[in-house]
């Protein structure tokens, strides 16, 4: 069989015409298809849209989702805040490096040492000078001891980050989410080179400087504040996971149909909270800061081998109008899929013969850098960019804000991780089980943000009053924002064309991150007495986006391959 990707690589066009339409069964389809001519999505629904090549691929690019879930949750048990006390001077009981007491003396003396906060508990930064009435106190002179009991040994004892140094813990979490700002520069690479590449030299890049950076901190002798510094880079460099994440949402996407992309979407956002699971094992069984950064990252290599295997999506391949990889790809799909050539090739070549010789042409083909340009310039997707980064920033915000009053819950903090991954999980499969209903993208995310707005509405106004009340409010919060999320992550995608969709999603994921980043800092900075304006303002915002989403079209019957305005 003449292939016409060799007339079309030759500039034949003319022939590849001639050629189709002498052929009597072509010529048949082609008066059939005159109405409604094939596109990539439909061909990609005769090669098999969600069969087994599509289950092999999403089960292996779920491997770098779980990798994300674990990363960004990683400080909660890294650094965690843990009970601590000051120790007792070593003149009255040597080598005080633990919390609770060892016997009756023991603890006859840390009673007469330390002071009692209002909740009966002690004092975590102060204890007396001497056990007479003449004492003062003073900043724990001879360091703290600390609670092992839950956490194990964390960097917060190694680095004694806590009381006025207690802020620079935040520092952990701050620099992974700020490693998320380098998907501005991935995600147009991304947009330029491939999903491929881009994927495959970020994570064998993050995969290398995480055990360069955990080496050095293992086995190399160095002062505590080295020791802090390479912790600080090793979470920039692991924020890496937050691009190699968006990379491969973006693949599984596109090597499906639109019919599936919610379920392919929904499979990688459940992938990252079973991520958070994983990792909360792996925490409860290493009770180490460095043993659970070390099987963090040896998760992450888990994925290097299937590296080799990874496809190109054919919609990129696609919109580059790289055709003779676009028909290897679509024959490789096919016949895992067990579809015979006949079901799908002669719609192919009706696809390629039916391109107009300007999109043929090399020479009059947009240069990626003309089409970024396009995307800053021109009005309607410059609102469509704005609107998706101001809705990235809110959603992530409320999340983040939510889940920092969660942390009033007085149960097992693993258990609490556990609860938080299963509310978010069924945020998730709900946002997405919606969407493919008449409410489509926008009406779902109109329902789920505005429950996320009533409840952090609700909350300054219960949570001094009725606790319980409040954690199941910031719980169903937390399953709204989270169904948010979830069509955001789906929707955000298919607003804008392939060429420059990697670009436009890293862009919303950015701002995303600045929200997270953002939503505790403001949390801590503000007295308890000025707080409940944080959620009225936030509230706000989230009936802003909410507006502002009903400007932008819907996506819910529109294929992935369509080209935006």
């Amino acid at each position: 069989m003449a292939s016409v990707i060799d007339d079309v690589t030759n500039n034949g066009l003319n022939n590849i015409q001639l050629n189709y339409m002498s052929d009597p069964t072509t010529r048949s389809s082609s008066s059939s298809a005159a109405k409604k001519p094939p596109t990539l999505d439909s061909i990609l629904r005769l090669c098999g849209d969600l069969g087994l090549y599509q289950f092999i691929h999403i089960f292996f690019l779920n491997l770098i989702s779980m990798s994300a879930g674990m990363v960004a949750f990683y400080y909660v048990f890294g650094a965690a805040d843990l009970n601590h006390r000051c120790q007792l001077p070593s003149s009255v009981w040597p080598n005080d490096v633990h919390y609770q007491a060892f016997n009756q003396t023991h603890e006859n003396l840390i009673t007469a040492y330390i002071p009692k906060d209002k909740d009966g508990k002690w004092d975590k930064c102060m204890r007396y000078t001497t056990n007479n009435r003449s004492r003062t106190l003073v900043n724990c002179p001879n360091g703290w001891a600390y609670d092992r009991s839950v956490f194990g040994y964390t960097f917060t004892e190694e680095a004694d980050l806590v009381c006025r140094h207690e802020p620079k813990k935040s520092w952990v979490s701050t620099l992974m989410q700020s490693g998320g700002f380098s998907l501005v520069i991935i995600g147009s690479l991304g947009d330029k080179f491939g999903r491929r590449r881009t994927t495959i030299i970020t994570t064998v890049l993050l995969f290398i400087l995480c055990i360069i950076t955990q080496i050095f901190m293992q086995w190399i002798p160095m002062s505590v504040n080295t020791r802090f510094a390479l912790l600080l880079v090793n979470q920039l460099i692991s924020g890496l996971t937050v691009s190699t994440y968006s990379m491969a949402f973006i693949l599984m996407l596109e090597l499906t149909s639109a019919a599936h992309t919610s379920l392919v979407g929904n499979t990688a956002l459940i992938s990252f909270t079973i991520g958070e699971a994983i990792l909360t094992l792996f925490a409860y069984l290493t009770l180490d800061w460095q043993k659970l950064k070390w099987a963090t990252t040896v998760f992450i290599g888990l994925v290097l081998p299937y590296l080799y295997f990874i496809p190109e999506t054919p919609l990129y391949l696609y919109s580059k109008r790289q055709y003779t990889a676009l028909e290897t790809i679509l024959r490789r799909i096919a016949t895992v899929n067990k579809r015979k050539e006949i079901d799908w090739y002669p719609s192919y070549e009706e696809l390629v013969c039916n391109q107009s010789l300007v999109e043929l042409n090399i020479e009059t083909k947009t240069s990626f850098r003309k089409e970024v340009r396009q995307l800053f310039s021109h009005k309607s997707s410059l609102i469509k960019l704005l609107i998706t980064c101001f809705l990235g920033f809110t959603t992530y915000m409320l999340y983040y804000e939510i889940s920092y009053d969660l942390e009033v819950i007085n149960i097992s903090p693993y258990l609490g991780v556990l609860i938080g991954a299963v509310v978010e999980a069924i945020g998730y499969i709900s946002g997405s089980a919606l969407i493919v209903t008449r409410l489509g993208r926008k009406g779902t995310f109109a329902i789920m943000m505005s429950l996320t707005a009533v409840c952090i509405l609700i909350i300054p106004f219960i949570v001094k009053h009725n606790a319980i009340g409040t954690i199941l409010v910031a719980q169903l919060g937390k399953y709204a924002v989270s169904g948010a999320i979830a069509v955001s992550w789906i929707f955000i995608p298919e607003l804008f064309q392939t060429s420059i969709r990697s670009t436009a999603n890293g862009l919303f994921i950015t701002f995303s991150h600045l929200g997270a980043i953002i939503a505790p800092v403001i949390n801590t900075s503000i007295s308890d007495e000025y707080l409940p304006i944080t959620f009225y303002v936030s509230s706000a915002l989230a009936v802003i986006v909410l507006l502002l989403t009903m400007i932008l079209p819907e996506t819910k019957d529109r294929t992935m391959d369509d080209e935006q305005d």
